[in-house]
């Protein structure tokens, strides 16, 4: 049986929607930081531990935001740190953490 989600009244779905849009912003925020330069993967894994919309973000998300990495390095990479492509930052235990900054000092 498949549960129903709770009944939110229309003020709940509009503070809802717009928490949504600020997390979704803030992420692409970080994003950028980390795209630069101006954020790096140590700071970054500092934040999500203060941020719970940071600790949301994909770790697919994130690695394929680092400086020259695209798409196919960072499915690499995830592959080499034994990382799901699901797995959000939060999920990250300590082996794959070190895994994954062994993988990127490459």
């Amino acid at each position: 049986m498949v549960p129903t989600p709770p009944s939110l009244t229309q003020q709940q779905r509009v503070e809802a929607s717009r928490l949504a849009v600020a997390n979704r912003r803030r992420r692409a925020e970080v994003k950028r930081l980390v795209k630069t330069g101006q954020l790096s993967l140590e700071e970054l894994f500092e934040l999500a531990a203060r941020e719970e919309c940071i600790a949301q973000m994909r770790a697919y998300d994130l690695i394929s935001a680092l400086p020259a990495i695209g798409e196919v390095k960072a499915e690499r990479i995830m592959k080499v740190a034994q990382i799901a492509k699901t797995r959000r930052i939060r999920g990250l235990g300590p082996k794959q953490r070190a895994e994954l900054f062994r993988a990127l000092v490459r």
